[in-house]
């Protein structure tokens, strides 16, 4: 059984301590930045499966992500007991209703490789905190235009900036967090 990096609230991405492997879900912030145009939440999971299984994460990968359809991470995400941690094993959140509830442990500044990305902050969400799909989807994440826009994160955040921070217009980069179901 393998072991995993587990940090306490509050503590930094890089100085977690050891627990076993079996006691969190990943959760990271994707290394590469996209455009509002990458075909839907389903076309944000297989981008997450995609980094995931590149990276030798274990595991099936969601995208935090909702549409215009009412799909969104209330309704489609494995939720629990389970405390979620980044790949480098600091807790991001005790368990689902943790993640849910406004504010999480830790930010999300891990991507799957376990390197913090330093540019592109906002992140393509269109959920709000309690994992609800909320109306700003850049049109169900099929539009790369300007004129339209989609609600986004802040991976640094802690509050509920971390999934819904402000909208942004659909045309500029923004990375997305995967979670391991």
């Amino acid at each position: 059984m393998g072991l995993l990096l587990l940090g306490a609230c509050g503590e930094s991405p890089t100085a977690p301590v050891l627990v076993d492997v079996a006691l969190g879900r990943i959760i990271f912030v994707t290394s590469e930045a996209f455009s509002a145009t990458f075909g839907g939440v389903e076309g944000g999971d297989r981008v997450c499966a995609s980094l995931a299984t590149a990276a030798g994460l274990a595991g099936f990968y969601r995208a935090w992500l909702s549409d215009d359809s009412g799909l969104s991470p209330s309704t489609t995400f494995t939720t629990g007991d389970t405390p979620v941690v980044l790949t480098s094993g600091v807790r991001v959140a005790d368990d689902w209703e943790d993640l849910i509830d406004g504010t999480i442990n830790n930010p999300v500044v891990v991507d799957e490789r376990g390197d913090q990305p330093t540019s592109v902050a906002m992140v393509w969400t269109g959920t709000d905190s309690s994992g609800t799909a909320t109306a700003t989807t850049c049109n169900g994440w099929s539009s790369g235009s300007g004129a339209s826009s989609g609600l986004v994160g802040v991976f640094d955040a802690l509050d509920v900036g971390w999934t819904a921070s402000r909208t942004a217009p659909c045309d500029q980069l923004g990375r997305m967090y995967c979670v391991q179901q």
